[in-house]
């Protein structure tokens, strides 16, 4: 099954070629078709997706006593004038029309006064008329404000019977009128639905209990009447839930079909050696825990295949994913090839390094780093060790996937924090190589509905487990008002135990724009010269350069300095476990993973530590909550699951980004178990794979 999709967009498959130009609708003309563009209406096919925003309850010819507030906002009936109110002259009084239907008033309002032409200027007693429009009942006499009204030409005329509908009502679009974009609407509907194909399965669509496109479209946008609400809300809920699965469907079929042709032709190196991979495990100072036996076990068995592995390592703070990533760098060098390691950060690569070198102590691995903060001397020496194979483990940034890197055998790449890289720069780098084995980290626990949507080429890995002896992280929120009792604490723990402390904040400066924010270079001159005078405080941010970065954080890492003020840079990799305290300034700024991720950097060691949030008290209800279930849970996927729960996948990781996680129809928590059924039947219909769930 071959179906043409781009991720992320929802597009309809019609059987055959319609002229679905906006300017051959009528009563669209140029200008009207300018403005539809211009809101996104590129087509007539647009118009089929342009989704109403709620449907009203309409009550047709009911007598005036059975029109009630909590059954219809929206009504059509007829009724004889009873009293007119012309607006006095040059003044900004509406016109009022009160009618009388069977014996309950209603008063209708037109704002604007009269131009020569309208049909009200001859309104009188006893002309009947022919009304629809909203009611407000919240006065003496329900009010109509602007309806439409048609003047009829008999007294006391057939009242038609009366009945109940359900109609859509759309967004607004500026310039368009509401009837206009409506007649628009339905001969688009009534042209393009019976050209519309089914592009899920019939097996599927009963299995799910799903109707047809045409008729889910059909149903959505009320083309048939409808007078039993019940039965059509019912109607209506199993029509979005087509839509949903239709968008979660095309995705997850794209992103199975890639993940086939990704293996279909290619050729892995075949990492069967493991020996320097056991004797790394031997080597180390402590036991993996089973969580990182379990991942070795299932990489290693990829590694061996031709198979190109495509991994996605997910793991809570601290649960040891570096040490799994360099054990699979250890059985690749241990075969015979070499292994690339990208960081988004020169002090992170730097830091896995410096791991790396630990670790391997005793190994023979020549291990090279490549970065923006290398000189040119060392820059072209290291390419060089690069592009003749001496250099068997490559740890760097962005400088890895740069044109003048040249790979002598590379056979696996590693990324770590995914997320920061863009799927081009992860592919450029994998070109690097004869279609090299993939394995994919990140440190930010991710629900596995959201990483199935933006990561769907990836098999997920997940370490929950951590390293023995590490203790919890306790967490503290506090007013800033008691900020300095929070700062007389630290300089007694520093003063006493010799403890690190970070200091953490959103902003480099101050700016004016940005209210209610603390920046570090301001708040770090202040602390260094009031309740930290005579200690050693130094400050990190992005805008210095990786030279200067480096040094800061080897000093931080040395136990040179005391207090460390900073920006997130420190946000992922910085291992201190002298480091046991943080405070977070501002901390309403940042989501609960970000939050998580700084919290991370401390409780390294075997000393009890904590994190400090310093808020102000007149924080937002929905800030507050969040920074309460930060303190109360220091569980990464619990705190990941509320995190998308409150701020939604677009804002996420900052996936939007990644253009995959952004639906028209879905939503990744609320459909939840529908996204993960059209993974798994995308998956079986193109892998064969009846149970892809890691």
């Amino acid at each position: 099954m071959d179906i043409e999709v781009q991720a992320g967009r929802f597009e309809l498959v019609f059987l055959e070629d319609k002229l679905l130009g906006l300017d051959k609708l009528d009563g669209i003309g140029p200008k009207s078709a300018k403005k539809l563009r211009d809101k996104g209406i590129l087509d007539q096919s647009d118009l089929l997706l342009f989704m109403p925003r709620k449907y009203r309850r309409v009550g047709h010819f009911l007598a005036g006593p059975d029109m009630h507030y909590e059954r219809f906002g929206y009504v059509e009936f007829m009724a004889p004038v009873s009293q007119v109110r012309l607006p006095a002259p040059k003044t900004k009084q509406p016109l009022s029309v009160v009618v009388d239907c069977d014996g309950r008033l209603f008063k209708l309002i037109w704002f604007g006064g009269l131009t020569k032409s309208s049909t009200l200027r001859g309104l009188e007693p006893g002309i009947w008329l022919h009304i629809k429009g909203s009611v407000s009942y919240d006065r003496s006499i329900p009010e109509m404000s602007h309806p439409t009204i048609e003047v009829l030409t008999q007294s006391n005329p057939l009242i038609p019977q009366q009945y109940v509908s359900v109609e859509p009502v759309y967004p607004s679009l500026e310039g368009i009128k509401d009837a206009i974009l409506r007649k628009a609407q339905i001969q688009a509907l009534n042209a393009l639905l019976p050209a519309l194909g089914d592009i899920i399965p019939r097996e599927l669509a009963q299995k799910h209990d799903l109707p047809g496109i045409a008729q889910s479209l059909s149903t959505i946008h009320v083309m048939q009447p409808q007078n039993d609400v019940e039965q059509f809300s019912k109607d209506l809920q199993r029509a979005k839930k087509r839509l949903v699965y239709e968008e979660f469907f095309t995705l997850q079929l794209k992103i199975a079909q890639d993940y086939a042709e990704q293996r279909s032709n290619a050729k892995a190196p075949q990492i069967k050696d493991l020996e320097l991979g056991r004797e790394l495990i031997k080597n180390l100072p402590f036991k993996l825990t089973g969580d990182q036996r379990r991942a070795l076990a299932t990489i290693a068995e990829e590694l061996g295949s031709n198979i190109p592995m495509r991994r996605l390592l997910q793991g809570d703070v601290g649960s040891g994913k570096t040490v799994v990533s360099l054990c699979a760098a250890a059985m690749a060098i241990g075969s015979g090839q070499q292994a690339a390691l990208m960081a988004p950060t020169d002090i992170l690569a730097r830091q896995h390094v410096k791991r790396a070198e630990q670790f391997f102590e005793g190994l023979d691995i020549s291990i090279c780093f490549l970065g923006g903060s290398l000189k040119a001397a060392e820059k072209r020496q290291a390419l060089e060790s690069i592009e003749d194979g001496s250099a068997r483990l490559v740890i760097g940034t962005h400088a890895l996937f740069q044109n003048d890197v040249v790979f002598q055998e590379l056979g696996l790449v590693m990324i770590d924090e995914q997320h920061k890289f863009g799927v081009e720069q992860r592919d450029d780098l994998l070109a690097k190589g004869e279609d090299p084995h993939l394995l994919s980290m990140t440190a930010t626990p991710i629900p596995r509905s959201l990483a199935h949507a933006i990561y769907g080429d990836l098999d997920l890995l997940i370490i929950k487990e951590k390293p023995p002896g590490r203790q919890p992280v306790r967490t503290v929120l506090r007013d800033t008002s008691r900020a300095p009792k929070a700062y007389e604490y630290i300089r007694q723990r520093i003063e006493e135990s010799g403890e690190q402390v970070y200091f953490v904040y959103p902003m480099i400066e101050a700016n004016e724009l940005v209210a209610n924010r603390k920046n570090v270079t301001d708040n770090a001159k202040m602390l260094s010269e009031s309740y930290f005078k005579g200690l050693n405080l130094a400050v990190l941010h992005g805008n210095l350069d990786g030279v200067e970065k480096a040094n800061i954080m080897n000093s931080f890492a040395a136990g040179e300095i005391d207090i460390l003020c900073s920006t997130t840079v420190i946000e992922v990799g910085v291992d201190v476990a002298n480091a046991t305290i943080m405070v977070i300034e501002s901390p309403h700024v940042f989501g609960l993973s970000q939050l998580h991720q700084l919290r991370g950097r401390v409780g390294r060691g075997d000393a009890a530590s904590m994190c400090i949030l310093l808020a102000n008290r007149d924080l937002g209800d929905d800030a507050i909550e969040r920074l309460i279930s930060f303190s109360n849970t220091d569980d990464g996927f619990e705190l990941a699951e509320i995190d998308l729960r409150m701020r939604g996948p677009g804002l996420f990781l900052g996936v939007r980004q990644a253009g995959q996680a952004e639906f028209k129809f879905g939503d990744i928590q609320r459909d939840n178990e529908l996204l993960l059924a059209a993974r798994q039947d995308a998956r079986k219909l193109v892998l064969g794979d009846s149970n892809p769930e890691d």
